[in-house]
């Protein structure tokens, strides 16, 4: 069996016209969107020291200059913390993210290991147990929602100060994104090869009961066939094929890889080099002292200052900021990520692409975390698309509403306070997106990217000023009484 013209383009629809001789409790007739599956290839982060493009890159003097002058920035500031306190490295922040450590350890253990429900939850999907439309999709959502929640009433009932709230609800975010992300996939797969097997079984009664040479028969066996063909095509990523993903031990390797999409198949290096993740591991240690240094003398003294104006306070924290945004960057996107794919064996590490070259905040998002970006695109922003019939534009809308929402989620945990600045900051993107759009900018790179630079330099302090100093000055969660 052939399928003639070729297979369905990725957004087309394919269907099987009206049957109306079908036998058993289906319908020959069904209709189906191709799932759109997303390229992982081989390669490799833009910082990596190991990168043959990097190595050979006429700026790469530039970055080892930038970690010499970060080495005697540490120096001077171990001096002048000496001078002042008489101690190398002040332990004040330390003291206060590692209170209750143990407990936020095994919280965090606890909270991954629930995720492995999904497992189960695909498994009776596969069965039949479960239909996906619409039992399973209510049930994901609402499962979610209650992991979601249940995690953050945790938080507020262990009463954990910033930076155990912060990190807790960002992984449980994570972790929630990776499992919609698999029981999405796997319910969409589960009705393809229920409806493949339902096929397989009747087809064949159909033929046997239309036997005459018939023009409309021929076009409807060939219409099932090709129906088939397609089926069989969506049911298999490289050499997997579903449902024989659908092992605990394909998911706990899908929770190591570091990517929020699942797939069926992953490209993979051929082995693990020990040197690389010790590489990595030194390297993330090295830029967290870096961070804590910045953050212990330079940021935090001057948000607890009452004396000192909201806008001297910005003026302070534009450089220090800015160096804290640059380190957490690396140690996730080039330090972590990198370690979790060398030990997962993920050959695609392109966690980010050049967003420091961005003219417009559109081109940011896309650049910047890349992780985020293709799970918005496959489970928020295609999806709108195919199953509510949204506009480009109104689909990208509520991809920033969906996003502005998380990220208002998180400052509300960690600052215990409903203030929608950061939301509404966002949601500014996108006019400013439309504006970046205009031929002005786009034949004038350089000005984009000044006005694109000058914005992170003033949000980042700007959201400090309007979401903790208030914070900081009245409540236990930022550590004040611990302050010198």
């Amino acid at each position: 069996m052939t399928l003639p013209g070729g297979r369905p383009g990725i957004t087309k629809t394919h269907s099987t016209p009206p049957s109306p001789a079908s036998s058993g409790k289906q319908s020959l007739t069904h209709q189906f969107h191709k799932h759109r599956k997303l390229l992982f290839k081989a390669r490799m982060t833009k910082f990596d020291i190991s990168n043959p493009e990097t190595s050979s890159d006429t700026f790469r003097g530039f970055y080892t200059l930038f970690w010499i002058v970060m080495a005697i920035y540490i120096i001077q500031s171990g001096i002048r913390c000496y001078e002042q306190e008489g101690v190398i490295l002040s332990l004040g922040f330390f003291r206060l993210f590692s209170k209750d450590g143990l407990t936020l350890l095994i919280s965090d253990i606890t909270m991954v290991a629930t995720t492995i429900t999904s497992v189960l939850f695909s498994k009776l999907l596969v069965w039949g147990i479960i239909p996906y439309e619409p039992v399973g999709v209510i049930l994901q959502h609402v499962c979610q929602t209650v992991f979601l929640f249940l995690n953050i009433y945790w938080i507020f009932w262990r009463d954990w100060p910033w930076v155990q709230s912060g990190f807790f609800t960002l992984h449980t975010i994570v972790m929630m994104m990776k499992m919609h992300s698999y029981t999405s996939l796997n319910g969409e797969l589960s009705i393809k090869y229920r409806r493949l097997k339902y096929l397989k079984e009747h087809v064949p009664e159909w033929i046997a009961e239309h036997k005459q040479e018939d023009e409309k028969i021929h076009q409807q066996l060939r219409e099932l066939e090709n129906e088939m063909i397609f089926l069989e095509d969506e049911l298999v990523h490289g050499k997997t094929r579903f449902p024989d993903n659908v092992t605990l031990l394909n998911y706990l390797d899908y929770l190591l890889v570091p990517t929020l999409v699942y797939a069926l198949e992953y490209p993979r290096t051929e082995r693990i080099r020990p040197w690389y993740v010790l590489e990595k591991s030194l390297a993330t240690l090295g830029s967290f002292l870096l961070l804590y240094v910045t953050t212990e003398r330079y940021i935090l003294p001057k948000l607890y200052d009452p004396d000192m104006s909201d806008l001297r306070v910005i003026v302070e924290l534009l450089f220090p900021f800015m160096i804290n945004y640059l380190f957490i960057f690396y140690i996730i996107f080039e330090c972590i990520l990198n370690a979790f794919a060398e030990l997962s064996r993920f050959a695609d590490r392109n966690f980010y692409d050049d967003w420091w070259n961005s003219v417009s905040y559109d081109e940011f998002a896309r650049k910047w975390n890349k992780p985020v970006h293709q799970w918005l695109l496959r489970h928020v922003y295609a999806q709108s698309m195919e199953q509510y019939k949204l506009s480009k534009f109104n689909a990208t809308f509520i991809t920033f509403l969906f996003s502005s929402c998380l990220h208002e989620l998180v400052l509300v945990i960690v600052t215990r306070r409903v203030r929608m600045y950061l939301f509404f900051m966002q949601m500014l993107q996108l006019p400013l997106i439309v504006l970046g759009q205009q031929a002005f900018i786009k034949h004038h790179s350089t000005t984009g990217n000044v006005l694109w630079w000058l914005g992170m330099f003033i949000g980042l302090p700007l959201l400090a000023i309007l979401y903790c100093r208030e914070a900081f000055w009245s409540d236990a969660i930022f550590g004040v009484g611990n302050q010198t």
